[in-house]
């Protein structure tokens, strides 16, 4: 592979899902023999950040030019969907080169929280079909990934605001030692 940029372990520790900056595939290794054993997509671009539901049967993935995710099966290898974002533009990004590059799916498996880098805004979506966008939450910086507690009940997008899944509502900035 010619960029590599993104690795999940999956949670029945049999496999590997890895992304490729350079390649609309997403890579699925084997963990006993070490050797690409699947290739999801294609996408319809390069996969950015990505995530995968607790069964190992779906993935959820950035792609170049996208704001917004598609969808993969983990099973048959094929591309399911490809969502976009609805009433917000894309445009210029400060990092990361890409509109949405981040994703997470909450540990209830009920949403997907994607990132949007030239609004500052996560988007938070029904994580089934239809995949339907419920709403977006104003961040103070770009976001470029976004990580839940396991307890699902607070969301850390890396802008630094806490956000309580739930209601949404913006708890804390955290800030560096800088205050950045």
């Amino acid at each position: 592979h010619k960029k590599a940029h993104n690795t999940i372990y999956g949670p029945s520790g049999n496999k590997v899902y890895m992304a490729d900056l350079a390649s609309p595939l997403l890579y699925v290794s084997d963990t006993k023999t070490h050797s690409i054993s699947q290739k999801i997509g294609p996408f319809s671009a390069p996969v950015r950040p990505f995530t995968i539901n607790n069964d190992e049967s779906k993935v959820f993935v950035n792609v170049n030019d996208l704001l917004g995710f598609e969808v993969g099966d983990l099973k048959t290898g094929t591309k399911l969907a490809s969502i976009e974002v609805m009433g917000w533009d894309k445009g210029p990004v400060r990092r990361h080169g890409n509109a949405s590059h981040g994703i997470a799916i909450s540990p209830d498996e009920k949403e997907i929280w994607v990132s949007d880098g030239h609004n500052m805004r996560l988007h938070i979506f029904d994580a089934h079909p239809p995949y339907q966008q419920y709403t977006t939450i104003a961040l103070d910086d770009m976001p470029g990934w976004i990580l839940f507690t396991m307890d699902g009940q607070y969301a850390y997008p890396s802008s630094g605001e806490v956000i309580h899944s739930k209601t949404r509502e913006k708890l804390y900035l955290l800030k560096d030692e800088n205050y950045n």
